[in-house]
């Protein structure tokens, strides 16, 4: 009798809870006006920006990341792991150096096609609209359509239009209206300039922290549309600054990469000279000014 009594009472709930969810979910997606959709987006913008630091996140000169980043197989098996060092200098300065120190003590396959410097390590460096990197044979241009995607991506990320695009007048910022996505609540933010990419951006309601990012292009040689995902989790302050420790990507549907983060630094002084294709060349040839290339 008490199983029967619990069943009705939960046969009578399940329509009020289905009737509040609907009403809700209608109340989530109510359209609205361009001039009101943009100052909702840029309402949830402001409150991320506080959730990552405030000032601290806004005023940081520089960061270097270290850990291990993996590539994988369209069956999901590990291309191999190394050790990754990013170092960025805003605005629009990148370094990442491949360490190819082995974390097994099987043999794995490196994650990239990369020949090794006599460091036993690859750099790439990014500055604007040119790029660099340093393996086995010196120092080669990257190609033309890996440095256009990746800016592409770059002009559309969290860290630049937070910090350098809110003013710009070719930003256009849509509310999408909230979403569920891995069981948290998030904010849709629609970010786009007339550019050939378009970039969501997902903020968790609760924490205010971005939970990934969707980017769509179109491939220039297949016409098709693509999508990259990159998921942001595991955050921790450092230096007053709100960071995500583990960064996953995806390519239609697939895992491409990850990057487990073990150690950050904020505003380390970082030369301008490492984001520079004389610095590569410097390093290329035993150079003694790049003391900072390493943490």
């Amino acid at each position: 009798m008490r199983l029967a009594v619990r069943g009705c009472a939960r046969a009578a709930i399940l329509p009020c809870l289905l009737l509040f969810c609907s009403t809700a979910l209608a109340q989530d997606t109510t359209v609205l006006a361009p001039e009101a959709s943009d100052a909702r987006a840029r309402q949830v913008i402001q409150q991320s920006i506080q959730a990552l630091g405030g000032a601290a996140y806004l005023d940081a000169q520089d960061s270097t990341r270290t850990g291990r980043f993996s590539r994988f197989e369209h069956n999901g098996s590990v291309t191999g792991t190394i050790k990754m060092v990013v170092m960025n200098k805003y605005p629009g300065r990148e370094r990442i150096e491949y360490i190819f120190k082995r974390y097994f003590d099987a043999f794995l396959p490196l994650p990239l096609e990369a020949p090794l410097h006599t460091t036993n390590s690859a750099l790439e460096v990014h500055n604007g609209a040119q790029g660099w990197i340093l393996g086995g044979g010196g120092v080669e241009d990257l190609p033309r359509d890996v440095l256009d995607h990746r800016e592409q991506e770059r002009i559309r990320s969290v860290n630049v239009v937070f910090r350098e695009r809110l003013h710009d007048p070719d930003l256009i910022l849509r509310y999408a209206g909230l979403d569920v996505v891995d069981l948290k609540q998030v904010d849709w933010i629609e970010v786009s300039d007339g550019g050939p990419y378009t970039a969501r951006f997902a903020i968790e309601h609760s924490t205010h922290l971005p939970n990934r990012v969707v980017y769509h292009f179109r491939d220039p040689e297949s016409k098709q549309i693509m999508e990259e995902i990159e998921y942001y989790s595991n955050y921790h302050t450092f230096q007053g600054v709100v960071t995500p420790m583990q960064i996953l990507r995806e390519h239609n549907g697939w895992l491409t990469t990850q990057f487990f983060i073990e150690e950050v630094k904020y505003n380390s002084g970082l030369s301008d000279a490492m984001f520079t294709r004389e610095g590569l060349e410097a390093m290329a040839h035993g150079g003694k000014g790049n003391k900072n290339a390493k943490p």
